[in-house]
C-alpha cells in the first residue's frame, strides 16, 4: 500500500483505481480504525493508535460507522481484561476458577476464563468477578503484574515511592514492582490506587509493559529479511499490475489495519492500458530497527525512489519521489510469524518544491 498512501499524501489518490473490493460483509472496514474523538494532541495518542491499528482495541462504532475510543472514560474490570488477554495474545492453561457472575454466555467470558487460567485474576471473597464494575488503579497495576512477570525482570523493592501508598497496603509490591520497571508513573508522589481506571490509562500501561518484554527478541536479519522479501515483492506486482498475487501477498503478510486497507480498498492498481505507469527502483533499500521488544517491532525503510505517470486528454502527470516510510510489525501467536499492522509512509514536501 506504499503507492496509495503516497498518493494520499499528495492529494493525487483519485489517479489510483482500486480493484473490486474482497472484504466480507459485516467485517472491519478502515472507518473502524480512524478515531474521532481523539487526535495527535492527546497524552495517549501515540498507544492509543498503535493498539487500534494491531486490533488490540476495537472502539465503538455508532450508526454512521464513526469509530470513538472514549480515552477517558472508566474501564471495567472485564473490558480491561479483554486488552491485557489481547495485547498478550494469552491463552488458557489449566483449570479457571468460576465466578458465580460470569456467565458463559457473556461476550467477556472467555477472557476472564483465560486470565482466570493463568491466575492472573482471582476475584472477590464471596466467588464473584465483579465484571461491569469499574477497575480501580490499584487492581489494573496487579493484573499487569502477575500477566508480564514471566516476560518483564520486575524488581521489588521495600522502599515507600508513592507516599498514599503504605507498606501495609495489599498492593504495595504490585504497584512498587510496575513503578520500577517504569510501567506506572504516578503522579508525581502519589499513585492514587483507589482512583478509576480511564480507558487511556489502561492501554498505555499495557503497551509499556508490551515494551519491556526484551527476554526474547527477534533476530534483526530475519525480520530485516522477511520484510525485504515482502517489499521487493510488493513493488513488482504494482509495477506489473498483477492484483491478484498482490492481494495474496497482504493476505499472507499483513494484519489489523495493513491488512483491512487493502481488502477495503481491494488494492490498488495502474493499468498500463488507461494511461498508468509505476516504476519503482528499490535497488538502496536499506531497513533500520526503530523500535524493537519480544512481540511487536518498527522497521524504518528508506532509500527507495518512485516514479508515477499518468496521461489522458484531461490530465497528465509525472512526479518522483521517494518512498521513505517506516512499518510496524507484530508477532502472530498462532502461526509464529511475523506480520505487517500498519505503514507510514514520510512525505517531504521540499522534493516537488520548484
Amino acid at each position: 500500500m506504499k503507492a496509495f498512501k503516497l498518493l494520499l499524501c499528495l492529494g493525487l489518490a483519485f489517479i489510483a483505481l482500486p480493484l473490486q473490493s474482497a472484504f466480507a460483509a459485516g467485517g472491519k472496514t478502515i472507518d473502524h480504525y480512524i478515531p474521532m474523538d481523539i487526535d495527535e494532541e492527546h497524552w495517549a495518542w501515540e498507544e492509543i493508535n498503535d493498539f487500534i491499528n494491531a486490533d488490540i482495541i476495537d472502539g465503538y462504532m455508532d450508526e454512521d460507522m464513526n469509530m470513538t475510543v472514549k480515552p477517558n472514560d472508566n474501564i471495567t474490570r472485564a473490558q480491561f481484561t479483554k486488552i491485557l488477554v489481547n495485547a498478550l495474545s494469552l491463552e488458557a492453561n489449566g483449570p479457571a476458577k468460576k465466578f458465580s457472575d460470569v456467565k458463559s454466555s457473556a461476550w467477556y467470558y472467555e477472557y476472564v476464563n483465560t486470565a482466570s487460567s493463568l491466575g492472573i485474576i482471582n476475584g472477590n471473597t464471596n466467588g464473584t468477578f465483579s465484571p461491569n464494575n469499574n477497575i480501580t488503579r490499584d487492581q489494573m497495576t496487579k493484573m499487569i503484574v502477575l500477566a508480564f512477570e514471566k516476560t518483564v525482570p520486575f524488581q521489588n523493592s521495600a522502599t515507600q515511592k508513592f507516599s498514599d501508598v503504605s507498606k501495609d497496603y495489599w498492593a504495595f509490591d504490585y504497584i512498587n514492582k510496575a513503578s520500577n520497571a517504569e510501567i506506572v508513573k504516578g503522579f508525581g508522589t502519589t499513585f492514587k490506587p483507589l482512583n478509576l481506571a480511564t480507558r487511556a490509562q489502561a492501554i498505555v500501561m499495557i503497551h509499556r509493559g508490551l515494551n519491556k518484554e526484551q527476554s526474547n527478541l527477534p533476530a534483526e536479519e530475519d525480520v530485516k529479511g522477511f520484510l525485504k522479501d515482502h517489499i521487493l515483492k510488493e513493488n513488482s506486482l504494482m509495477e506489473t499490475n498483477a492484483s491478484d498475487e498482490l492481494m495474496a501477498l497482504y493476505e499472507e503478510n499483513g494484519t489489523g489495519y495493513y491488512l483491512t486497507e487493502a481488502r477495503d480498498l481491494g488494492g490498488i492498481y495502474f493499468p498500463a492500458d488507461e494511461g498508468y505507469t509505476v516504476e519503482i527502483d528499490d535497488s538502496k533499500l536499506s531497513l533500520s530497527i526503530l523500535s524493537s521488544s519480544d512481540r511487536f517491532l518498527t522497521v524504518e525503510a528508506t532509500g527507495m525512489v518512485g516514479r508515477f505517470t499518468y496521461k489522458s486528454d484531461d490530465f497528465n502527470m509525472d512526479f518522483t519521489s521517494k518512498m521513505d516510510g517506516s512499518y510496524n510489525l507484530k508477532l502472530d501467536s498462532k502461526s509464529g510469524k511475523w506480520k505487517i499492522y500498519n505503514y507510514t509512509p514520510y512525505f517531504d514536501e521540499e522534493q516537488f518544491e520548484e
